[in-house]
This record gives C-alpha cells, sequence and structure tokens, in this order.
C-alpha cells in the first residue's frame, strides 16, 4: 500500500523541521536533517519533489524502471519522485531540503483550471537529479513563506501554488498538455462590479483565487488572467492594497487598537498588518496614527 511521505518523515529524528500548507493539496515541508532514508516500495500516495538548499557528499535515490543516482547533490539540485512508483532514497550527511509534497488531484485541479487539453491522469516523469532556474525562483517564494509563517494570504499562496503545478505539468508530465491561450480585454464591467464589491465585503475574511472567481463563474487560472487584465495588477496585490486603505481609515478613526484593526482588515496579527502597511506606504501603522492626530 501506498504512503504520505510526510508520514515517513514523521518517524525520522531530525534537527529541526516545518510545514506549510501552500494550497489544498500543496504542502511545503522544510528539514535540517541528519543523515537517514526513506523506503518506499509500495510507492508514495503523493507526488515529492525534493530540492537541496546544502550539498550532500553522499545521496543515493533509486526508482524502479528509470535507475538510480548515486552521489553528491549540489544546493539547487532536486530530484522528483513521482507517486505510485517504489523506490528509495538515502542521504549520508547532514543538510536541508524542502519537499514539496503533491497529492495527484492537484495536478489534475491545476489542468482544469487552466483549461489545459491533455490526459485525464497526469502522471508526472521521474527525475534523479536536475536544475531548473525557474523552479528555483518558486522555491525562494516558498521559503519566503516558511519564514514568515503566519504572514501567508490565501490569495496569493493560491497564485503561487497554480506557477509551480502549471511548471510541472509544462516540464515534468509523461504527456505535456496544451494550455488554453487566453484572450480579451479582461473582465466584463458587470463582472468586474460583482467582483470588486464581493471583495470590499470581505476584506476581514481568508479571501481566496477560487471564491472570488466563483462569484462570476470563472476557473481560478482565468479570473486571474482577466482580472490583472482590467486593474493592471493581481487580485492578490489588489486585496492587499483595499485591505491597507480600509486600515488606514480605522487608524484615523482611533476608536480600535491596532491589533483589533489587524485582525478586522483580514491580516493575521499585528505584525503581519504593521509588515504590509510599512512596505506599501513606508510607515508603520503606530507612526501613522500620530501623524493622523
Amino acid at each position: 500500500m501506498s504512503i504520505n511521505p510526510l508520514s515517513l518523515f514523521s518517524r525520522k529524528p531530525t534537527i529541526a523541521h516545518h510545514s506549510i500548507s501552500i494550497d489544498k493539496g500543496l504542502t511545503i515541508h522544510y528539514r535540517h536533517d541528519i543523515p537517514g532514508a526513506l523506503d518506499a516500495p509500495q510507492g508514495l500516495s503523493h507526488h515529492m519533489l525534493t530540492y537541496f538548499l546544502s550539498a550532500n557528499e553522499r545521496q543515493v535515490t533509486h526508482f524502479d524502471e528509470c535507475g538510480e543516482y548515486d552521489g553528491v547533490m549540489e544546493s539547487g539540485d532536486f530530484y522528483l519522485y513521482p507517486a505510485d512508483r517504489s523506490g528509495f532514497t538515502r542521504w549520508h550527511s547532514i543538510d536541508k531540503t524542502l519537499h514539496i509534497v503533491i497529492e495527484p488531484e492537484f495536478l489534475s485541479k491545476v489542468a482544469r483550471d487552466a483549461e489545459c487539453i491533455g490526459p485525464e491522469k497526469i502522471e508526472l516523469l521521474p527525475v534523479l537529479k536536475t536544475r531548473d532556474r525557474k523552479l528555483e525562483n518558486l522555491v525562494q517564494l516558498f521559503l519566503t513563506e516558511i519564514d514568515e509563517r503566519d504572514f501567508g494570504e490565501k490569495a496569493y499562496l493560491e497564485s503561487i501554488g497554480s506557477l509551480f503545478g502549471i511548471h510541472l505539468l509544462r516540464r515534468y508530465c509523461t504527456i505535456t498538455p496544451r494550455f488554453q491561450k487566453y484572450a480579451g480585454d479582461g473582465l466584463a464591467p458587470y463582472q468586474l462590479s460583482v467582483v470588486l464589491e464581493y471583495i470590499q465585503a470581505h476584506l476581514g475574511s481568508d479571501l481566496s483565487l477560487d471564491t472570488m472567481a466563483v462569484q462570476i463563474g470563472m476557473s481560478r487560472c482565468y479570473f486571474a488572467t482577466q482580472f490583472k487584465q482590467s486593474m493592471g495588477i493581481t487580485p492578490h496585490q489588489y486585496v492587499n492594497q483595499q485591505r491597507i486603505e480600509k486600515a488606514k481609515q480605522c487608524l484615523r478613526s482611533q476608536k480600535s487598537s491596532i491589533s483589533d484593526i489587524a485582525i478586522e482588515c483580514g491580516f493575521s496579527n499585528q505584525s503581519h498588518l504593521t509588515k504590509a502597511f510599512k512596505r506599501q506606504t513606508g510607515t508603520t501603522p503606530k507612526i501613522y496614527v500620530q501623524q493622523s492626530r
């Protein structure tokens, strides 16, 4: 019986580890590991991409019907272990890695959202060792989310999750799907009005691309593309701007504490608000209040 790689990791001693859910079906698992091994003779229930954040002097990775790599893994190298394939991996020195654990249904959903024309069942190619510049950029975004822990915003996390999924489909799928080329001038005026009103009414909620897109009956990817065409910025950027504007209004009224305002405006806590506020306005909420008196 196949096994979830996160369950395998939970049984292994480690120096440090942390997991974060980027999207439904997409988990990022950071590990600072002592030498060890993972064995999956019945295969994994999820796809797993393991990206090396530090060098390992000897890494042995074996996939049935694919072969074996036995050698050094440098920072920036990765291997891709597809679901339902027998194999094992062993590492012989302390290292730091980022394991991207992907439910097969996640890739199917990304394909549907992007209106791909391709196989019903998405299968990934096994990769023993390679490098990928675009993946490196996506990994840096994932690492930032791990560093910021509770600061992640759902629409943004979904966006980078979709970018990652589409990249896998384009580069590492057994049969490369054909992607729909979106055209048009953006959302129709009535569609834009519906979405903007929904956003304003739910700024304090955990807004996601899916919940915004469903208001006008669109897929996540098509909605994000058409929204940017209409507004010139992504849905995530727009939501963040509106939350800051609402925070400014609340701060000027001086009727609530900064921590309460943060929650009211959809931020996870006061620190999250302060960071976003300073990034957009160049000052902190506390100083903004003082200047508004």
